[in-house]
């Protein structure tokens, strides 16, 4: 094959137009009826056992586009709701890129797994550049209504992944960890292909092939105890294809060491290492207690975070700066000495008119405020960087509510001690000037619905009706300035709330 039969038979068959061509048919389905209409070159080039489970989101969706028609492809992506994203530091591959569309049906992300040139190996390096689109784009089939590889092109293409995944230590675990569904895969493109002109393929296609090579391989992959034949047969091919490696052996070597590091170290972080690349977003929650932030937070994370880079901060809830960690340690032993200076108890109306506060409470509001105010621009660094923060809470623009402020300038007027106002006057200026959110998200529900809630959670010193009430109206009037508000009546099933945070969000990013 070569580039004029190429040319002569990339297009796509046509398929009817009103199957998938309408805008409520997901995401996936409505970017393969725009290749369609763009007539863009390409194909599903792997995989295609599953490309029924990649149609329905569950899988990648893993596209080799002509490179000569990245451009109207890139069109095609952004026009039906797909954001591109990367990989951070050395995760990514070159020619290879990462979308993802919101799936408003399933409200989970969709991923577009495109190839402008094949990329292969094992699993964490990709060492390889395959030189063989050619032959994946020349002839192409179709299978549910998407283009595919003539099934003998997939096949040769399959035969060399596999052998080459068997060339180091870390992939033959990898591979061999669930190797059944390989010779399962290779059945099925054993039926779909004639086999004597993958034979053919082969012979022109990889360098110096060796007669019954092909054969040896097959045999190899289809009896999943013949490991030590798949690594003799991979170190051999490897060898050969010495000549379409894209990273020497040595750079090979602290690639994987050093994408092994990260694999590790994002596990144990337990967030993605992939942002996307219009950069992330700092989210706020706010509203009356039981409203649900910290339900629809959870869900809000979980639908992103299962591909992108997602973590939650509570505001109500810093951690403890090397400022505040001391006193935190006394604070269980102050609760019980002090039981009256209490946040709880300065929450009271008749105690908040009294403008009257101990050093016991400003002292904690201060050092309350400074770690609000390290958490928040720690945040706002992480989203900087892609990372996408959800937070329960946000300190407001006023005084008096619960997460921010608490010392006006009544307050400090009336205090007779220049310490403690001086030490309310810092107070203010910690929350000054603090990073707005992308997105503020307002949870409201009945009092009667906030009431049920919290008496059906499960804690330490059980329900607390009381607390409910009191803090509810210091919860409702919080105002963000200058930061664009989503308001959200939560008495509704959860999945409407869910879909309604999630498509404002996907908006937004």
């Amino acid at each position: 094959m070569n580039e004029a039969l190429l040319n002569q038979n990339i297009g796509c068959a046509d398929s009817p137009k009103s199957a998938y061509g309408a805008s409520d048919a997901g995401p996936i389905r409505n970017l393969v009826a725009a290749l369609k209409q763009r007539q863009v070159r390409y194909c599903h080039w792997k995989s295609n056992i599953r490309l029924g489970v990649s149609l329905n989101g569950q899988e990648d969706l893993d596209l080799l586009v002509l490179r000569s028609d990245a451009t109207q492809f890139f069109e095609a992506l952004v026009g039906c709701g797909f954001k591109l994203a990367r990989s951070r530091d050395i995760g990514g591959h070159p020619g290879v890129i990462h979308a993802f569309a919101l799936d408003t049906s399933s409200l989970q992300l969709v991923h577009v797994h495109a190839y402008f040139q094949i990329v292969t190996g094992d699993s964490l390096v990709k060492s390889y550049h395959l030189p063989l689109e050619n032959i994946l784009l020349a002839d192409p089939r179709e299978l549910m209504d998407v283009p595919v590889p003539a099934a003998e092109a997939e096949l040769v293409v399959f035969l060399l992944r596999v052998a080459l995944k068997h060339t180091s230590l870390f992939e033959i675990y990898m591979v061999n960890r669930h190797y059944s569904d390989i010779p399962r895969e290779l059945a099925w493109l054993q039926d779909q292909a004639d086999e004597n002109a993958a034979k053919r393929l082969w012979k022109e296609f990889v360098p110096t092939a060796r007669a019954g090579e092909f054969e040896d391989l097959v045999a190899a992959i289809r009896n999943p105890a013949h490991k030590m034949a798949r690594i003799r047969i991979g170190v051999r091919l490897a060898w050969r294809l010495r000549d379409w490696r894209r990273l020497g052996y040595f750079a090979e070597l602290v690639s994987r060491f050093r994408r092994i590091y990260m694999l590790v170290g994002s596990r144990l972080r337990k967030h993605k290492s992939v942002n996307l690349v219009s950069g992330g977003a700092l989210i706020a929650m706010i509203g009356p207690k039981a409203s649900g932030k910290s339900t629809l937070g959870a869900a809000l994370a979980d639908r992103l975070g299962k591909q992108l880079d997602v973590r939650r901060i509570h505001i109500g809830k810093p951690p403890a700066t090397l400022v505040s960690a001391p006193v935190r340690l006394l604070l269980p032993m102050l609760r019980r000495l002090l039981p009256s200076e209490r946040s709880g108890q300065y929450q009271k109306p008749e105690r908040r008119v009294e403008l009257v506060f101990s050093y016991a409470y400003v002292v904690r509001m201060v050092l309350l405020a400074y770690d609000r105010r390290a958490l928040i621009f720690k945040s706002r660094r992480l989203a900087t960087a892609g990372a996408i923060i959800i937070t329960d809470r946000y300190p407001p623009s006023g005084v008096g509510a619960i997460d921010g402020r608490q010392f006006g300038e009544a307050a400090i007027a009336a205090c007779r001690s220049r310490l403690k106002s001086a030490l309310m006057r810092l107070e203010a200026r910690l929350y000054d000037d603090l990073p707005k959110p992308d997105l503020v998200i307002r949870l409201s529900a009945p009092i009667q619905t906030t009431l049920l809630r919290d008496a059906s959670r499960i804690k330490v010193d059980g329900p607390d009706p009381s607390s409910v009430l009191r803090r509810r109206d210091l919860e409702s009037t919080v105002e963000i300035a200058d930061t664009p508000v989503l308001m959200l009546d939560t008495d509704v099933p959860i999945e409407q709330s869910v879909s309604e945070i999630l498509t404002a969000v996907w908006e937004r990013l």
